[in-house]
């Protein structure tokens, strides 16, 4: 597998002998909502249009603090007492309405850039908390379907993000050490889920 060598100077006095800290990267991983797509307000149109549909309200705020989590997490910590049936149901309900919004996603263009120009040089991954039929129909949308050499989705996991599973499967699958990777995510807990397994983070910023 191709290497691409990275060189970080560490910030040092330039009296003091100049220190080269040299990394090989094999892999590079990326989040997918909010990382390579903004996908915020589709989502969170989706999800409200979804809580309706069971008798239910979300407002922003309240969306806004679970951005990064699986919504097998966040839909029954803010509903609690509903059956597994009706959080399956509300799910459905959200991918329906998400597949009629992915016009108003904006793709991450330098981002997307850059992860086409590494393709061919890098293994490439996508590690996202998303169901796969969501996640697919935005990759499909932004024209990034076929990059990935892995892609590991929100059922490919018994354990969402923080936890470290979603990476440790793309670092399996790829056949690489968790430091020969590095991992762009946007949120706190897409970063700390990279972080526990060991892979550096590179934080991506709002870009829409």
């Amino acid at each position: 597998m191709p290497r691409w060598r990275s060189r970080c100077d560490p910030p040092r006095d330039r009296r003091r002998e100049r220190i080269e800290i040299v990394t090989e990267i094999r892999a590079l991983l990326f989040d997918l909502d909010g990382t390579l797509v903004d996908t915020r307000e589709s989502n969170y149109l989706a999800y409200r249009t979804a809580f309706q549909s069971a008798g239910y309200e979300l407002d922003r705020p309240t969306f806004d603090g679970t951005w990064g989590q699986d919504s097998r997490d966040f839909i029954p910590a803010l509903l609690p007492g509903l059956t597994t049936a009706q959080i399956d149901g509300i799910r459905r309900r959200k991918s329906e309405a998400y597949a009629e919004r992915l016009e108003q996603t904006v793709p991450n263009t330098a981002l997307i850039g850059f992860l086409r120009q590494m393709a061919p040089q890098l293994a490439t991954g996508l590690v996202t908390t998303a169901k796969e039929s969501n996640a697919r129909a935005v990759l499909a949308h932004v024209g990034i379907a076929d990059t990935f050499q892995v892609l590991v989705f929100g059922e490919d996991v018994e354990k969402s993000k923080p936890h470290p599973e979603a990476y440790e499967v793309a670092l399996r699958r790829l056949g690489v050490e968790p430091h020969e990777a590095i991992a762009f995510e946007d949120s706190d807990t897409g970063a700390a889920a990279a972080a526990a397994a060991g892979i550096r983070v590179v934080r991506i910023g709002r870009f829409a």
